[in-house]
């Protein structure tokens, strides 16, 4: 009943981008539009909000926003699986036809369409004038979402605010700081109008908005505003770190105090499906993926076969042997490498054990650093080994360059869905968390850094460190304000916020994303230049405006 629902609203808000007409009909319209008359109710609204959200499941969560987040940066390469490597590489295949843009671009602006109808609709709607106040106050919120991945993405874009009630044929891209104070606008209309609490899990507060806000001012460098409002959630009393950074990643646990706002998913998958009148028959079978992507390919080695709690794995992003060292170099103290990343796995296949090695024991072991060949040989008798110098070539410069078919590394594990009812199984539950709480503390510390209080800075920093340590370990966490700079940050950030779609943006917003790729991502290092740092607009755009000659493609597509 849901999807039916769905599809009746998305048909209602965004027809006017299909129709078209013919000049000998001429024929008196004597009905209401629908429109006109069910959204003007409280169910009306109640459901065009709803309409708002399920575009964000096309980007979180999901390859297409992988591909525009983690290729082509300075942690992540491309794996063996998959196409759309030339996002790490920076090759030709970045391309205005290429389909995950549009997807992307697409889809967003349905769901701002979604957000202007309500936007639109709701004032004059008769219904609890607080429940209005805060369904309007989550359509500004979303609308600021779609936005800001938008603006991040391609630049300049058509600022789209009213409600689309007629056929539009062309269109205008309006400069980013006018698409970022357009944002900004709306996340304080949200944060006016949202409660602190929602009673639906999954609805943004008015604490998501401050944070969105947080994130916002730092990335149009209003260092001042970012820190005040990222340490207005700190300090508010209605978040706090998950103790154990182990627990962030339980899919038992999904909900916690960490958590300031996440797109959701459910086990139910009549609906996660998204309606998406792109896709050729109208249907995306939904379903959180990032389960599916970080992982190497554990399933083709002696000892093992493919199960549920391992994960299918199609090894879309193999790590740098950059990142690696970051990560191994700290690893007696700093446990979130081995709280959320795998490399051992245990037997379970008894066709293929080697002798001596039960169910159970351990059937593989990747180490993030070298070991001799006598310690190799050891290891190799009983079980499929490998360490750094067995995927990355070890005679390459720095020892950066990836070894064979790029399908055995540490993989990251902070996805994994054991809930899945089938190994084959590709839709995952796992809710994908846009804003938590160590963000804060990370925005803080950036903000001050950029305004030369490194002290602040570390403080923030060691409230993350010391949450991350191992136990007894705290006080070797501790950094000092002589250790900030914005390199020391984005590493601090990668360490916590791998894999969750930051990386890319952050190198951007930082105006690192050029330099870092050619210091240590050695797919791309050759080919990435200064166009890069804006992605094509679609074709499929670009083929619906009549005003060609006025919207212009980004330069060098």
């Amino acid at each position: 009943m849901k999807k039916t629902l769905l599809i009746i609203l998305i048909g209602i808000l965004v027809a006017p981008f299909f129709q078209g007409c013919d000049d000998f009909l001429d024929e008196e319209n004597i009905r209401i539009p629908i429109a006109d008359t069910y959204f003007t109710t409280e169910a009306g609204i109640e459901d065009a909000t709803r309409a708002c959200y399920p575009f964000l499941r096309r980007y979180y969560g999901r390859e297409e926003g992988f591909t525009v987040t983690t290729f082509g940066t300075d942690i992540y390469l491309h794996g063996s699986d998959g196409g759309r490597k030339d996002f790490n590489f920076y090759g030709s295949g970045i391309q205005p036809s290429e389909s995950f843009l549009s997807t992307i671009w697409n889809n967003f602006y349905l769901g701002i369409a979604a957000c202007n109808t309500v936007i639109s609709r709701a004032p004059e709607a008769e219904m609890d004038e607080t429940l209005k106040t805060t369904r309007m106050g989550e359509a500004y919120f979303l609308r600021a979402v779609y936005y800001h991945i938008l603006v991040m993405q391609w630049g300049p874009v058509p600022l789209e605010l009213e409600e689309t009630t007629e056929v539009v044929t062309t269109a205008t891209r309006t400069p980013e700081s006018q698409v970022y104070t357009q944002i900004i606008d709306d996340l304080k209309k949200a944060e006016s109008m949202l409660p602190a609490e929602q009673d639906d899990y999954g609805r943004p507060t008015s604490w998501a908005a401050k944070a969105m806000l947080a994130r916002m001012y730092l990335t149009t460098k209003n260092y001042a505003e970012a820190s005040n409002y990222a340490k207005s959630v700190i300090n508010s009393g209605v978040f706090s770190l998950v103790t154990d950074y182990a627990n962030l990643w339980d899919i038992n646990n999904q909900k916690n105090e960490e958590i300031i706002w996440s797109v959701q998913y459910t086990a139910d998958e009549r609906l996660n499906v998204v309606n998406d009148p792109y896709q050729s028959d109208g249907i995306d079978d939904g379903g959180h993926r990032a389960h599916l992507y970080f992982l190497m390919e554990y399933d083709v080695q002696k000892n093992m076969k493919r199960d549920v709690a391992n994960g299918r794995p199609w090894k879309r992003y193999l790590p740098s042997r950059h990142f690696l060292d970051m990560l191994q170099a700290d690893r007696d103290v700093d446990a979130r490498f081995d709280k959320a990343w795998k490399f051992v796995w245990y037997a379970n296949n008894e066709s293929t054990l080697l002798p001596g090695v039960n169910i159970g024991d351990t059937g593989v072991y990747v180490v993030p650093y070298a070991v001799s060949d006598d310690v190799k040989a050891m290891y190799n008798e009983k079980i499929a080994f490998f360490d750094i110098n067995d995927y990355f070539d070890p005679d390459s410069p720095d020892g950066e360059i990836p070894l064979g078919k790029r399908n055995r590394f540490p993989s990251l594990n902070k996805f994994i869905d054991p809930l899945r009812p089938t190994v084959q199984h590709e839709p995952g539950q796992r809710d994908w968390n846009v804003l938590r709480l160590a963000e804060m503390y990370l925005i803080a510390a950036e903000a001050a850094v950029m305004e030369n209080n490194n002290q602040e800075a570390a403080d923030m920093i060691n409230v993350i460190r010391t949450r991350a340590a191992w136990q007894g370990k705290e006080a070797d966490m501790q950094v000092t304000a002589d250790m900030m700079d914005l390199d020391y940050i984005l590493d601090e950030r990668a360490r916590e916020l791998c894999g969750e779609m930051f990386r890319w943006p952050d190198l951007k917003r930082t105006g690192k994303l050029i330099e870092r790729v050619k210091l240590y991502n050695p797919d791309g290092r050759d080919n990435i230049k200064e166009f890069h740092l804006l992605r094509p607009i679609p074709t499929t755009m670009i083929d619906r405006v009549s005003n060609k000659d006025e919207f212009l493609q980004n330069p060098g597509y």
